[in-house]
């Protein structure tokens, strides 16, 4: 199975001392009130109390150098919720946010967002966007052994897809050759009836039968 993980509030953090110890690298402390909105957001993410950790973040958002967390955190949160789609179009904001943001400071940002884009990518069968993402995870941060082991699993369920593809297609190729076949002989079989009773229709008398 895909491993998820990677997926808690600002950065799929486990623990709300963890969210602290990352929430402190992001920048200077010019923008507290927006660290504090995600430290708000990660506290009730990780208690599962979503509206409450929707709110927050939403707050973050609003403040130029938390834009970004708080979009993978809102993310998170719908991710969480099953609305896949919805975290997906956050996990993109939340990457051109980090991608327009000068020096390397928000690259393990950039990883977890690659790396859970790939996740949800894999949950929706979509297998060759799943191992785009993970490898675009890897280009990252290419020592992280979770990425790595998605990636494979994503490869193999390609593989499986291709191979059950190409099988169904063969299959359903003799099918309807077999079809075909049997129409052609049903035709062939229906003219040969029209020409004997055309055959029969000539060499019958004119006059009809002799009583």
């Amino acid at each position: 199975m895909i491993k998820a993980g990677e997926r808690g509030a600002y950065a799929g953090c486990s623990t709300p001392a963890f969210c602290i110890l990352l929430l402190l690298s992001i920048t200077s402390c010019s923008d507290l009130s927006g660290k504090l909105f995600i430290l708000e957001g990660n506290f009730y993410q990780t208690r599962g109390f979503s509206n409450q950790a929707i709110a927050a973040y939403l707050k973050a958002a609003s403040h130029p150098e938390t834009k970004a967390y708080a979009e993978f955190g809102l993310g998170a949160v719908y991710h969480s919720l099953d609305e896949r789609e919805a975290a997906l179009e956050r996990f993109k904001d939340a990457e051109t946010t980090a991608n327009g943001a000068p020096g390397q400071e928000h690259q393990e940002l950039l990883y977890r967002i690659r790396y859970n884009s790939g996740v949800i990518a894999f949950e929706n069968g979509q297998y060759d966007e799943a191992v785009v993402r993970f490898r675009q995870a890897l280009e990252v941060n290419p020592r992280r052994v979770e990425a790595k082991r998605n990636l494979e699993l994503s490869l193999a369920a390609r593989r499986h897809d291709e191979s059950a593809s190409e099988s169904k297609t063969g299959e359903g190729q003799k099918q309807e050759n077999s079809e075909t076949n049997v129409l052609f002989e049903y035709l062939r079989e229906k003219e040969r009836q029209q020409w004997k009773s055309r055959e029969w229709i000539e060499d019958a008398p004119e006059d009809g039968p002799d009583y």
